[in-house]
Formats: C-alpha cells, structure tokens, sequence
C-alpha cells in the first residue's frame, strides 16, 4: 500500500485543481451584472413620442394620405413644442437615425420631409398632457417607387431641457431620452420596386467548450424599400439532426444599408462538430438568401479528469494486481519451503529406522 500512495495521491491532485479551475470558469461565464437603474433619471425626461415611430405607410405617386401622431409632456412644468420634419440617413451602425438638412436630402431618392404638412408646428402642453399633430402627405406624380423616410421632430422651445448647459440628458429604460424627441415616417410608393439583400458575413467561434454560443451575421439591403427579415438559424449535429432553431428578432433594415444582427444558441452540453444554418427570408415576393458555418463543441477539461481518473484506476488495478502477484508469490516460496522442510523431517525418520 506505501507503494501505491506516491502514484494515487499526485493524480487525485490533478483531479482537484482541474475539477476547481472548470467550476470557477463555467460559473463565471455564466454570471451576468444586474443593470442599475437611476430612479432620478427618470425625472429628466420632458416628452415622449407615442408611439415612437409610424410605419408601413403606402401611397400611390400623386396621391394624399393623412395620419396622426401624439406627444405626451411627462414632465412636471408646461412646455412650449416646436414641432418640424426632416429627412434622415442611417448612421454607420445600421441602424441611427441621422437627420439632414433639405440640401443635403435634395439629392436622395428616399426623401421624405418635403412632401410632409405637420400641424400645429407650435403648442403648448400641460404637465401629462397629451398634444395631437395631424400629418398631410402629398406624394408628387414623379415620386420614384419604394421606401421614403422622414422624421416628425419636437423640441421644447423654452429652454428647460432639465440638463446642464443646455445638454440633453440621457436616460435609461424610457423611449424619450431628450427634450427633442422624433416620430419616423415610413411612407413606400408603390410601383415596381427592386428588391435585392445579401449576408455580408456569418460568424461564430470556431470551437466552444460549452454554450451558450454566440452567432453574429450581417445583411446588407440593396433594395428600393427597407426590408424587415424573418431571419432564423437551425443547427445540427454531426449525424444531421437538428439541435435547436434559433428565431432571430426582425429588425429593419434601411434602403442602401447593413446592419448587423446577434443571437445565441443555449446549448449548455454538447461534443463534436456541429453546423448552422442561416435563413434570411425577405421582401414582398419570398426572396431568400442563405449561409451556413461549422464549429466545435468540445469540453475539453472533462474529458482531460476523465483520463486523469481513468489513469489513476488504471494505475491502482496495476499496483494492486502486483501487489496481489507478489503476495501469491511469497505464499507459493513459503508453501515449497514447507514442503521440502516436511521431506526432509520425513527422510530423517526412515534414517533413524
């Protein structure tokens, strides 16, 4: 047994710090930090737009559609509202409104603002009250087919934006972050409209230990008219069976613009190589383009204590086999002695005779 410990006990060691380093690991990857949430930012906010955004407006060129939007002062003091329209470009994340002047808008085939009558453009609103602004918009003859974007600015007027220097102040958890607040208009002329999308990239990382494992793909829309993708991701296992389908949130995307999209697979266990397979479907007409990746789930530090244990009970089946042998051995030396010891007492007693 004195002989067995030196090899059992280094191994059990192993074992240990391996088992500890892993559990340490796994419940970090899995701890996320609560958000904090600022009770006195919510006393900053001055309006907010309802709903934020209108969308999927249609018109014919040279027709009128009307519509409305509302805008609630939810601060404590009343406020006087400028209210105006502006064209807009999609910053370079994909997805920011960017308003523009009416010259740098005139050249764009999305513009929207200058077919657009907002009234009242000035009013007054109580604390709580809600202010309603009826929206004409003209559509010309001309107007080219597909999407045309424009945002319903109000700004409070009076200067008591609640912020330090006349900043806006932004908060956390509300749609309105500011005293200037929009409303998107999404207006699409009908006619023939070209409809194109393509997946710029879709990655993963190239092997996991464990999941939750993180996609990240990004569409580009080459389109007359946004597009808002019906996305989904199934993956599979070595043998083809599927594993999980993934439905990814349906975000839009902007004419002429690429935005990025992320989703997870809560897969926790999982061993071998596994594929995924994008799906975006998109536009008016069922177009549809696709990608796919491979990646590994291996869980490399169970499998490294699962040798690590396995070469420990090998290790010991050998030394209490030898140790076993040995033992027989010694009993089968001491049984011949005794029996040569017995012919020797026998063949004294026939000498003596």
């Amino acid at each position: 047994m004195k002989k067995i410990l030196p090899i059992i006990l280094p191994l059990l060691l192993v074992v240990f710090l391996i088992g500890s380093r892993h559990s340490f690991s796994f419940a970090a990857d899995n701890t996320q930090p609560s958000p904090e949430i600022n009770l006195a930012d919510f006393n900053s906010v001055v309006l907010m737009a309802i709903p934020p955004r209108t969308e999927n407006l249609h018109a014919k060129p040279g027709e009128t559609i009307q519509t409305t939007v509302r805008l609630r002062n939810v601060s404590q003091q009343t406020q006087r509202i400028v209210t105006e329209t502006t064209d807009y470009v999609i910053g370079a994340d994909g997805k920011t409104p960017v308003p523009i002047t009416q010259q740098e808008a005139a050249p764009l085939r999305w513009s929207l603002a200058s077919w657009m009558t907002v009234s009242p453009t000035q009013t007054t609103l109580a604390p709580n009250q809600i202010g309603q602004f009826d929206v004409v918009i003209q559509v010309p003859k001309n107007a080219l087919p597909g999407g045309h974007y424009a945002v319903i600015l109000h700004t409070v007027a009076n200067g008591q934006n609640g912020g330090k220097n006349g900043q806006p102040i932004q908060t956390q958890g509300t749609s309105a972050v500011s005293p200037k607040v929009g409303t998107l208009v999404y207006v699409t002329v009908e006619g023939d409209i070209h409809e194109e999308a393509f997946i710029r990239s879709f990655t993963a990382p190239s092997w996991v230990e464990f999941g939750p494992v993180p996609f990240t793909y990004k569409v580009e829309n080459l389109s007359d008219v946004h597009i808002t993708p019906q996305a989904s991701i199934v993956v599979k296992n070595l043998f083809g069976g599927v594993v999980d389908t993934i439905a990814v949130e349906q975000l839009n995307i902007f004419p002429y613009s690429t935005r990025e999209f992320t989703t997870t697979l809560d897969k926790i266990w999982g061993f071998g190589p596994y594929r995924a397979f994008l799906t975006v479907p998109y536009g008016t007409s069922g177009k549809m383009v696709r990608a796919s990746l491979m990646f590994w789930m291996i869980p490399y530090k169970l499998i490294l204590a699962a040798l690590v244990v396995l070469a420990a009970l090998l290790a010991i089946g050998i030394a209490v086999r030898r140790h076993i042998e040995h033992r027989n051995n010694l009993s089968t030396k001491r049984i011949e002695v005794l029996e040569e010891r017995i012919k020797e007492l026998e063949n004294e007693k026939l000498s003596e005779k």
